[in-house]
């Protein structure tokens, strides 16, 4: 694991408290059923294989990981990177428990100061990456999506409407034609996914609603 030593900022504050409480003798985090659902569509699974060796994979703010164990858990090498130490340990150690440690390399970055080192990616992800805090994220995007390897893509899964139990609910959510249009993908890019995709989201209490999500997959050409 790999991380900024605790370096002292709001984001880091916010996240550090909302993930305090996590332990990994409990329940592994199940990953994002839309995300599963896509990557299975592309298809992500099995993977493509676009590199020798195992492909490699970049999720920026993993949160609980479950994606990223997932993903790990189908071959792939899994970089998971957020800007909470103790969620990071806690998911490095799920990460040993499940027998994958070796396909998943935690990394802690403010994604306001740092970002992980801009490898040739096969996938780079972000599946709500809604900051805190007055980070540019569509700046971060940007310049990750550099970084994607020939024929790799980049899939980012936003909200598209605010559950009843949202946090955020007084933020006006962008379209999925918004975060295309967020992203500048230029002419070395294909979007191959641009689209608004209902399911059905479980709150506290037991609670439900159908929400929105956006959804943005680009393949960068091979040879761009």
């Amino acid at each position: 694991m790999t991380s900024e030593h605790g370096v002292a900022s709001p984001a880091r504050e916010f996240w550090e408290r909302h993930y305090g409480d996590d332990d990994p003798s409990t329940p592994r985090p199940a990953p994002n059923a839309a995300f599963v659902a896509l990557a299975e569509d592309l298809p992500l699974v099995p993977p493509p294989g676009a590199r020798s060796g195992a492909p490699r994979a970049l999720e920026l703010a993993c949160g609980r990981g479950g994606d990223a164990l997932w993903l790990a858990t189908t071959g792939w090498h899994v970089t998971a990177v957020d800007v909470s130490d103790h969620v990071l340990a806690v998911l490095a150690e799920r990460a040993r428990r499940s027998g994958i440690a070796d396909r998943l390399d935690v990394q802690g970055h403010d994604l306001e100061r740092t970002l992980p080192g801009l490898d040739r990616w096969d996938l780079v992800y972000a599946n709500y990456f809604h900051p805190t805090t007055d980070l540019d994220r569509n700046a971060v995007l940007r310049r990750v999506s550099r970084s994607v390897a020939d024929g790799g893509r980049l899939v980012v899964l936003d909200h598209g409407s605010t559950a009843p139990w949202s946090w955020n609910r007084d933020a006006a959510p962008p379209t999925a034609e918004d975060l295309r249009r967020s992203l500048a993908l230029d002419g070395s890019w294909t979007v191959e996914v641009c689209e608004r995709r209902t399911r059905l989201a479980h709150g506290p209490d037991g609670r439900t609603a159908t929400v929105i999500d956006n959804v943005v997959v680009a393949r960068r050409h091979p040879g761009a």
